[in-house]
């Protein structure tokens, strides 16, 4: 079920465009997001989707990145690249809670990343792409020659949901500092040793980062 609602805009970029927003994101997703920039991202993502033609249409990682109106929301201090981390932090987050879906696309050494609203019909898409039963849209190619499609690895935020608990507004905050912090694969690696151990926390995940970075991983050098 999808709510229609109006996007809040300038006057000077006022649109009378609908948006269509998933009902279960307005009534739940929605009260679980404490960060801003997830809730905006996502928020853009709706939009986006809109303007380009319908739910069913991929979002190229760029068109997201240089939205001017999400650029603005997510603006602080007048600092030229905060924007731009903004938007990926909030983009990570909604990937980890499963309102966008994202896929890579490869062409020759080119790779380019494109999100989907996380709906079972999408899903059902980006599997077929991988396998090869259905064309990527002429939106995704790079030139003349098609590209192959693979569903971007999980990132912490998957990770820790899938593995330790559910993704609380202050573990999605918590991980989001440890993403600024610390190198993406030792993350994926803590949670790992965390399972392991069967210490199912992000606090134990955080102490074993603290203890690499302050003495070295030791299996680095293999």
């Amino acid at each position: 079920m999808m709510t229609t609602t109006r996007p809040t805009t300038p006057r000077h970029q006022a649109s009378h465009r609908p948006v269509s927003i998933p009902h279960s994101f307005l009534a739940e997703t929605i009260a679980e997001i404490g960060s801003m920039a997830e809730l905006q991202v996502s928020l853009a993502a709706f939009r986006l989707a809109g303007e380009l033609g319908s739910e069913e249409t991929p979002i190229a990682e760029r068109t997201i990145l240089r939205d001017l109106a999400l650029r603005n929301a997510l603006r602080r201090d007048g600092a030229i690249s905060d924007p731009d981390v903004r938007i990926l932090q909030g983009l990570e987050l909604a990937v980890g809670r499963g309102t966008l879906l994202r896929f890579r696309a490869t062409t020759g050494s080119r790779e380019t990343y494109w999100y989907y609203l996380n709906t079972p019909v999408n899903r059902a898409t980006v599997d077929a792409m991988q396998r090869g039963a259905l064309p990527a849209p002429a939106i995704i190619w790079e030139g003349k020659a098609a590209p192959s499609v693979s569903i971007d690895p999980p990132n912490a935020f998957q990770l820790y949901e899938q593995n330790i608990g559910p993704l609380t507004p202050l573990i999605a905050d918590q991980i989001s500092r440890a993403v600024e912090d610390y190198p993406g694969d030792w993350i994926e690696d803590a949670i790992g040793e965390a399972v392991n151990y069967n210490r199912r926390s992000w606090r134990y995940v955080l102490r074993i980062l603290e203890n690499w970075q302050a003495m070295g991983r030791r299996d680095e050098d293999r």
